[in-house]
Formats: structure tokens, C-alpha cells, sequence
């Protein structure tokens, strides 16, 4: 099946951009999509192709229907989610996981693609295109597929249970170190698996 399947990258201006953002709604929203939640999704999408370090892949099947995306790009001081994840953590932990920092912001991929390798080979081509020496996510606390995904790939729990935009929607924190350099960090600033 993985045979079959192409990745390429996509930009603002990607033709396939309006199937990118209906496919965002249909994984995080709703089957039921408002015309206006695919707008939301193509604006927020289009804003974050300007970020500094933006990667975004594409993946289509044989017939070259979209069947999944992924992207994400440096986090950098004063972009509005990674001020939120910075909120949750340790000044230890964000020297240690936000100093060098790759933010992997989205993954999916259509349901009948499921199960299939999709993911894990849209995860780890978005890695390799990124030269920095971590990596952030957060994904929700109820999102087993997601978890089992990730940890799998070698991320690790920074934090449970963060309220990274409300209460109502608690998050998993995870971090995966990238680049053997980043080791070079003096002891305090490396990871403690804090209970």
C-alpha cells in the first residue's frame, strides 16, 4: 500500500490547500463541516506557512486523492502556541525542550487510510526535513491512537493533563529529541521526569 502512496510538499498557495483544510475539519471537527470551519482551518493553515522553519507535507494515493498532511515549523518567543505550551513547563524544560525547537503541529489522515503506515511515514519525513534539536506536540489526553503513535516514534510525556488552551480540552505534552547535539546541554537543562 505505502508503494502506492506519493508525499510532496505544500504551501500557501497550494492547489490542494482547500482539501487539506476539509480534511483537518474532518479529523479534529466534524464529518459535518460549516463552510465556515474549512475558511478558519485555510486561514490558520495559510498563516502558519509564513512561520519561520514551516514544513508542510502532502500525501496522496495512486489516483491522487489527498489521503493525508502534516506540518509544522521552528517555535519560536511570541507565537501564540508556543507561549501557551511555555505556560506549562518548568524554566528547566523550556530551556531544555523550546530553545532549539521544532513544533510539530498537525497530522491526518483519512479514515479509510488508517492503520496503513500513513502516519508514521508523514511523522518521520516531516522529522527529517527539520534541522533543529527537539521537538514539541501536544495531542489530546484522549487521543490513544495519537499517543501510541508517538510514543512509538521515540517521543516522550513532558507534561499530563495541560490545560494548554482550556480546562475543558486538557493536553499530553510530548518531546523528542532530534539531534544528537542537543545532549551538548549542560546537566540541569536535560529532561527530569517530574511526578
Amino acid at each position: 500500500m505505502l508503494e502506492n502512496i506519493e508525499i510532496d510538499y505544500f504551501n500557501s498557495n497550494d492547489s490542494d490547500i482547500e482539501k487539506i483544510a476539509k480534511l483537518y475539519c474532518m479529523t479534529f471537527l466534524t464529518d459535518n463541516i460549516l463552510l465556515e470551519d474549512k475558511e478558519n482551518a485555510v486561514k490558520n493553515i495559510r498563516k502558519h506557512t509564513g512561520y519561520e522553519g514551516f514544513i508542510g507535507l502532502k500525501c496522496k494515493d495512486a489516483k491522487g486523492k489527498l489521503i493525508g498532511f502534516a506540518y509544522g515549523y521552528t517555535s519560536l518567543s511570541k507565537q501564540f502556541y508556543r507561549e501557551k505550551i511555555a505556560n506549562q513547563l518548568s524554566d528547566d524544560k523550556i530551556d531544555f525542550w523550546l530553545a532549539d525547537c521544532f513544533e510539530f503541529v498537525e497530522l491526518a489522515v483519512n479514515h479509510s487510510y488508517k492503520r496503513l503506515g500513513v502516519a508514521s511515514k508523514l511523522h518521520d519525513e516531516l522529522l527529517a526535513n527539520t534541522n533543529c534539536g527537539t521537538a514539541v506536540l501536544t495531542t489530546a489526553i484522549k487521543n490513544k491512537p495519537a499517543l501510541n503513535l508517538y510514543k512509538k516514534k521515540g517521543w516522550e510525556v513532558i507534561k499530563k493533563d495541560a490545560p494548554i488552551i482550556s480546562k475543558d480540552n486538557l493536553q499530553v505534552i510530548m518531546g523528542k529529541v532530534l539531534n544528537g547535539n542537543h545532549f551538548n546541554f549542560p546537566e540541569q537543562y536535560k529532561y527530569k521526569n517530574e511526578t
